[in-house]
């Protein structure tokens, strides 16, 4: 086989591609050559070259394409809990429901959780009862911030973070006009919420 038909090689690609859709991974070598009705070793030379051609990626008999690499972003998995995490590790297991797959490309790099939100004190920011909160793990945020903190009574909350210049004391502000501003001695923040994923009504 000298020449290499442009023809085979997209039929090649588009074979691939369809595969991994239908099994979320890609066909062997002698799967390829089945499929196309060509020798194994007729297969493996086409492959090369397309990968020469950029058309595919083929590597160690690793194979991918763009559009597979798009199928496959890269994820960060956060446990998805009913209650804001707190306590011991055990008791924090203890709240998962699952854990959800977050894309890098859009929700960002870094540790995760997802809390549920529960009750109306944060409608006016939007987020509802039963809407899942994306929480970026970290002790510290900017005033303004939506955080999860722990109350002087160790209660978790998730508010918006303020602080009042005349008192000098930060507080906890909910996204509610009808309730009041939550004081607290000794900030002790747990998160930072990023993302809100609601069901649209």
């Amino acid at each position: 086989m000298r020449s290499k038909s442009p023809e085979l090689m997209l039929r090649i690609r588009e074979f691939i591609e369809q595969y991994f859709d239908r099994y979320s991974g890609t066909p062997t070598v002698r799967e390829i050559a089945g499929a196309m009705h060509i020798s194994v070793s007729s297969a493996h030379r086409y492959l090369v070259a397309m990968a020469e051609r950029n058309m595919i990626n083929y590597e160690n008999g690793v194979l991918s394409t763009a559009k597979i690499e798009m199928m496959t972003p890269q994820v960060n998995y956060a446990a998805i809990v009913g209650s804001i995490p707190c306590g011991t590790p055990e008791e924090k297991e203890a709240q998962i429901e699952e854990y959800l797959p977050l894309s890098v490309s859009v929700f960002g790099s870094g540790s995760f959780y997802v809390l549920r939100a529960s009750g109306n004190s944060m409608i006016d920011a939007q987020i509802d009862d039963g809407d899942l909160v994306i929480i970026r793990e970290q002790e510290n945020a900017r005033l303004g911030d939506i955080v999860v903190a722990l109350t002087d009574e160790e209660k978790n909350t998730l508010k918006r973070l303020c602080y009042n210049r005349e008192t000098g004391e930060y507080y906890l502000h909910p996204e509610n006009q009808a309730l009041e501003d939550v004081y607290v001695k000794q900030l002790r923040v747990q998160g930072v919420a990023t993302h809100v994923i609601k069901e649209l009504k």
